[in-house]
């Protein structure tokens, strides 16, 4: 099979390839390794100190296939930023005014868009194969993130239903769901959940936009065919 990509005049026939996502890079600001690392831990993910100083470089593998880990697939890297990084953070934080009383009101726009529509905005997804093991991550990262909590301020989540209607069977597991159970609000495709992890505590872009994290789970009529979007 090949695609085809056209370039001004010129047509050019790519081969399609045997690929897959091999990893995403995370980083944290200074002083935020540990409350990072333990966000990830509550998502039920395995840390790996494999970096060239395990346990004292703040670098880590983040494991999220569990026992099914071949080292080098579906991984996501957590370390510390530069200097760079933080530099231009701090710039393009300033000149927007981020979390000020001047914010820059396109900036506030995307905050509450993204708040509202998480789907919309930049996000990394990790898919649980079990639906029990998404309602207690996101339980526990309710409780990390509320009043008194260990990431009080830094995290917070918000979750969409798996669409009403399709199957009885499924409706009656989000019915029962601790989760799910008073939500309305639909996901972005058929026979789906998603929790929406938000956090100001790492990023794969500017950290002053921090990272949103999406746990999805798909009940099995998923698999039979590609999936089709933003429907009803």
């Amino acid at each position: 099979m090949t695609t085809t990509q056209q370039h001004a005049t010129t047509t050019v026939d790519v081969p399609s390839v045997h690929a897959t996502i091999g990893h995403v890079a995370m980083h944290y600001r200074p002083g935020d390794e540990a409350p990072a690392r333990r966000l990830f831990e509550l998502l039920g993910c395995t840390l790996v100190d494999n970096g060239p100083d395990p346990g004292n470089d703040g670098f880590c593998s983040i494991v999220v296939s569990g026992d099914d880990w071949n080292y080098v697939d579906d991984m996501l890297y957590l370390s510390k930023a530069s200097a760079q990084q933080v530099a231009l953070d701090d710039a393009v934080a300033d000149a927007l005014g981020a979390g000020g009383d001047d914010q820059h009101p396109a900036l506030t726009a995307w905050e509450d868009l993204r708040g509202e529509w998480p789907e919309t905005a930049t996000h990394v997804g990790i898919r649980f194969r079990n639906l029990d093991d998404v309602e207690r991550a996101v339980a526990a990262v309710q409780s990390a993130g509320a009043p008194g909590g260990e990431l009080e301020g830094r995290v917070s989540v918000s979750w969409f239903r798996a669409r009403k209607g399709k199957l009885p069977e499924i409706d009656a597991r989000m019915e029962a769901s601790p989760v799910f159970g008073d939500d309305d609000r639909s996901a972005f495709s058929d026979f789906g959940v998603q929790c929406f992890v938000r956090t100001n505590l790492f990023a794969a872009g500017l950290l002053t936009f921090g990272q949103l994290i999406e746990l999805d789970y798909y009940f099995d009529p998923a698999f039979a065919e590609a999936p089709r979007y933003g429907g009803s």
